[in-house]
């Protein structure tokens, strides 16, 4: 969040407010980056965008004001407001953990560049960088974070906790990875979690393994 945006000719257009995901019709890859422009927040398709990095996006979609407007985020995950230092739970290491990063990457389509979710930053690394975001010039933040070691987790073990059930509807958030596992570590993950979230995700659950656990 933060990278500037700009034309490949090195016009700056705005700059990114969030990221957007449509969980409900692709579980992987961004929907659209927010990007704040001086005509307001505008939504720009990923198919639009030539070049991404974690300070500076390159678009080809032309002039901002042609681009939607941001009408409504229903219907939307944010990674910022809905996932980043928040708490998800790792399937692989059957525990909950706060996030404190997300690495997007980009992938050739056939409908021009596609950005996806690459994994989320569960350690120190990621803790820095928000914790100095605003603080400390980009470049120093990112070569100051660069001492500590990484640790992720691969988006597909992911498992997200939402609390609103119109929400998880909405979103298509389901459980179906958190089912798969033993009925004992699902017990001792709900054990860690707030009782709204341990509500949250043990209705979620598919009513055989809810019995179980």
């Amino acid at each position: 969040m933060g990278a500037r945006v700009s034309a490949p000719d090195g016009a700056v257009l705005g700059r990114v407010r969030e990221v957007a995901m449509s969980p409900q019709d692709d579980a992987q890859h961004v929907s659209a980056l927010i990007v704040r422009t001086a005509n307001g927040d505008r939504l720009l398709s990923p198919g639009k965008v030539q070049s991404i990095s974690r300070d500076a996006v390159v678009a080809t979609g032309g002039d901002p004001e042609q681009w939607p407007h941001l009408v409504s985020s229903e219907g939307m995950l944010l990674l910022d407001r809905d996932l980043l230092d928040q708490q998800i739970i790792d399937i692989n290491g059957r525990k909950v953990v706060r996030v404190n990063d997300a690495s997007l990457i980009p992938e050739a389509g056939e409908l021009g560049m596609q950005v996806k979710v690459g994994d989320v930053e569960i350690g120190t690394r990621g803790a820095v960088r928000r914790l100095l975001k605003g603080v400390a010039p980009r470049a120093a933040v990112h070569a100051f974070s660069e001492r500590f070691a990484p640790k992720s987790i691969p988006w597909g073990f992911v498992n997200l906790i939402e609390t609103d059930p119109s929400r998880r509807v909405r979103l298509k958030i389901d459980q179906e990875r958190l089912e798969k596992l033993h009925p004992a570590d699902i017990a001792d993950i709900l054990e860690e979690l707030a009782p709204a979230e341990r509500e949250a995700i043990f209705s979620g659950l598919d009513e055989e393994v809810a019995a179980e656990t």
